[in-house]
């Protein structure tokens, strides 16, 4: 069993007011009142984004985007049980977005080029960025 948050309980109730009837008693459901197909609903997905900058979100996107605030406000556990993992090794590795820049710990680093008298070596107080072209640079 997953717990919904308020706002998408709303939604869905609001959604089944509106719902067709049909013998599944289905909140999405298709024109024929039958389940939904995969690939229509990524049909619909594609349309209704065509014609804007959303191009790259997709069912995967949402997923990755819950896994991730989950796993920042809780941990991976927490995450891995909302998507209905069995493995929390699959949410971390599929799932939750990686730092897309290490933290600075060049604070730390800045002892590999200390002379040996204990004095910071020439030039250590500036940043080396190993993204600048060409080489590393200082900032």
């Amino acid at each position: 069993m997953v717990v919904l948050p308020r706002f998408a309980v709303g939604m869905i109730l609001a959604r089944k007011l509106t719902a067709a009837d049909n013998p599944y008693d289905a909140i999405f459901a298709s024109r024929r009142g039958t389940w939904l197909s995969p690939n229509n609903v990524r049909r619909q997905w594609r349309q209704a984004r065509a014609d804007t900058d959303l191009a790259w979100v997709t069912p995967h996107t949402f997923r990755k985007t819950v896994a991730t605030l989950i796993k920042e406000e809780t941990d991976t556990k927490s995450a891995a049980a909302q998507l209905g993992h069995s493995s929390e090794e699959v949410t971390d590795t599929y799932y939750i977005a990686k730092p897309t820049q290490a933290p600075d710990v060049s604070d730390i680093l800045e002892r590999l080029g200390a002379h040996r008298n204990g004095r910071p070596a020439p030039d250590a107080h500036k940043t080396m960025h190993i993204d600048d072209k060409p080489g590393c640079q200082p900032r």
